[in-house]
């Protein structure tokens, strides 16, 4: 069975907040564990608040509500899908064309502060088109090993100005198959402090959180805040931004953890409600 968007997005999920009730178990002795989603467990919830998962103690059967949020910035989470489906035509074009003798990567980054993305669906198209015969020309003459710089002879057909810094490297990785890797990404370092529009965006996440959390009646609540990348926080500056909002903002939380890549850190504040 084909596994669908929202699956996906579950799993990824899942993986997280378990990471989450390891280190919780570890650190307090408790015997947490996922039961499922909030709406599969109980489905009058669905299409009301409610809380994302819900978890029990094998040892006191005690119900836990799970709130993940992810902290990130949408508009360069937009950016980067627009890029990357760019590249995925890109890919399917070469795969069913049979361009490619050999295993490449395509690596594409474009400046994370750039007003817009090539200027519109024409422009996308169009270079999209010019990377897909860039590639079919460049392939032709790498070796394994060999890397070549495309962004001169992409820009020279377009009829437009890709941002300043925009790069994009194919590098042919070995003579076998006929593939091509994508790698998107984004140029230039994001601050990991809260500015002021940030932190208001802060109060509004968390105290929704708050809310649906609430609407569990559980004893405990755990909040899972989620770093997505393209709004790099650290956890110092996360229990910073909470000491900047009114405690009222959490006061249906219990624990705070702050997931980011493999690390797992507790956020812990004096007016927050007891562990366990």
């Amino acid at each position: 069975m084909t596994e669908t968007k929202q699956d996906s997005k579950n799993n990824w999920e899942k993986k997280r907040v378990q990471r989450v009730l390891d280190n919780h178990n570890t650190k307090y002795k408790t015997h947490l564990l996922i039961k499922d989603k909030s709406e599969n467990v109980y489905p009058h919830l669905k299409g009301q608040m409610n809380w994302d998962w819900v978890c029990y103690d094998t040892e006191t059967e005690d119900e836990i509500a799970i709130e993940v949020k992810r902290i990130t910035n949408p508009k360069l989470e937009e950016k980067s899908n627009i890029l990357w489906q760019l590249l995925e035509k890109v890919q399917k074009s070469l795969s069913e064309n049979g361009i490619l003798t050999g295993t490449f990567l395509i690596s594409f980054d474009i400046p994370r502060d750039s007003s817009l993305l090539f200027g519109g669906k024409e422009n996308r198209q169009e270079l999209q088109d010019t990377l897909y015969r860039t590639i079919c020309e460049v392939s032709q003459v790498l070796n394994p090993g060999d890397e070549k710089d495309l962004i001169p002879q992409i820009q020279e057909q377009l009829s437009f100005k890709l941002p300043d810094s925009t790069s994009s490297i194919l590098h042919k990785l070995s003579d076998q198959g006929s593939i091509i890797i994508k790698s998107p990404g984004m140029i230039g370092a994001e601050s990991i402090d809260f500015d002021a529009t940030e932190l208001e965006e802060f109060k509004q996440l968390i105290s929704y959180a708050n809310e649906q959390l609430r609407k569990s009646n559980t004893k405990k609540t755990i909040l899972v805040l989620i770093e997505e990348g393209y709004r790099p926080k650290d956890p110092p500056e996360v229990a910073e931004a909470f000491t900047k909002i009114d405690p009222i903002s959490y006061s249906h939380i219990n624990n705070i953890y702050f997931v980011s890549g493999e690390e797992v850190a507790e956020i812990t504040l004096p007016n927050m409600g007891k562990n366990s």
